[in-house]
């Protein structure tokens, strides 16, 4: 449960605070790096990559509102920083790797002031659930964290979020100038797919999840897994979910597809809390299970109300 905490608040943050090469001359060594290409900040060898459209969500009529709510509850830094998500955050590009069990890397692109967000830090006033932040210093740059998860601000335009680990290996690519993208081409192909509100790929062939993890999702359908794309389109009316799933040959996709079958019957368990899946279908192509399904407005708030008690707020 700490380790499903941790990555939710993690993430969150992301989107409350939402997102070595050899140098070969002084002059090069001191030219600073971009920050605009998110997925070369990012560390190699992701075992999951995504971005989410922010501001779709957040200027969502139906649900923003809710959102914005239960992000300001997350958020370790608000109005007294000169921030708010709702209003500063535009897009999260994330990542999880398997470095202190699993960890999340975000490159969160808004508007940011470094000036005031450490003033506010330093002054005591930027708590979160009444535990102040911890500033450190890391590759020349002020960390802020809580329980092992926090953010740093590259720029006026581009903020660091996720785990400590995650936060780490991003400033140790800035420093050691590494900024280059170096995640699997077909990942990259997936998450810039255009139009996608959000999208996600995970590569579990060559980066299996911990086992810890997996035991948490006591699911038959995640044994073999090789690989899991998805892509999610943003309606005014609720969410479009398109997804597929990787296995190592047709005759184990066959044999998962039962299985995928049962998990969306007992999606219907959903509707106690107030979440309906709407047109939920899975086919076989090759070795790829293939998932598509739809979720309303009104399932997504009544979604949102159980964040606060998953991340452990009230």
């Amino acid at each position: 449960m700490r380790a499903l905490r941790l990555v939710f608040f993690a993430l969150f943050v992301v989107v409350l605070v939402a997102c070595g090469g050899k140098k070969e001359d002084v002059k090069a060594a001191a030219k600073k790096p971009s920050f605009d290409d998110a997925f070369a900040l990012l560390p190699s060898n992701p075992i999951l990559l995504g971005t989410v459209d922010a501001r779709a969500f957040f200027a969502s009529q139906t649900f923003g509102a809710q959102l914005t709510q239960n992000v300001e509850k997350l958020v370790p830094i608000g109005q007294e920083a000169g921030f708010s998500a709702a209003r500063d955050v535009d897009r999260v590009t994330f990542a999880s790797y398997s470095y202190q069990g699993l960890d999340v890397a975000a490159i969160v692109v808004g508007r940011f002031d470094p000036a005031k967000i450490k003033a506010s830090a330093a002054s005591g006033t930027a708590t979160r659930n009444r535990v102040p932040l911890v500033v450190s210093q890391y590759a020349e740059r002020d960390v802020y964290t809580v329980n092992n998860a926090g953010f740093t601000v590259l720029s006026e335009r581009v903020a660091v979020a996720g785990s400590e680990s995650g936060i780490r290996r991003v400033l140790d690519r800035i420093k050691d100038d590494r900024v280059k993208r170096d995640i699997p081409q077909w990942m990259l192909t997936h998450v810039e797919s255009p139009g996608a509100s959000a999208a996600v790929a995970a590569d579990l062939a060559t980066q299996p999840v911990p086992p810890d993890v997996l035991r948490q999702v006591p699911l038959p359908f995640v044994q073999n897994l090789k690989g899991v794309r998805a892509l999610v389109n943003f309606k005014d009316t609720g969410l479009q979910i398109a997804g597929s799933m990787t296995y190592p040959d047709e005759a184990a996709a066959n044999a998962a597809q039962g299985s995928v079958r049962d998990a969306m019957n007992l999606s219907r368990w959903l509707a106690l809390i107030g979440v309906k899946i709407q047109n939920p279908t899975v086919t076989v192509a090759k070795a790829d299970v293939q998932v598509t399904l739809a979720v309303d407005d009104q399932s997504l708030r009544a979604l949102l109300a159980t964040v606060p008690q998953l991340t452990g707020q009230k």
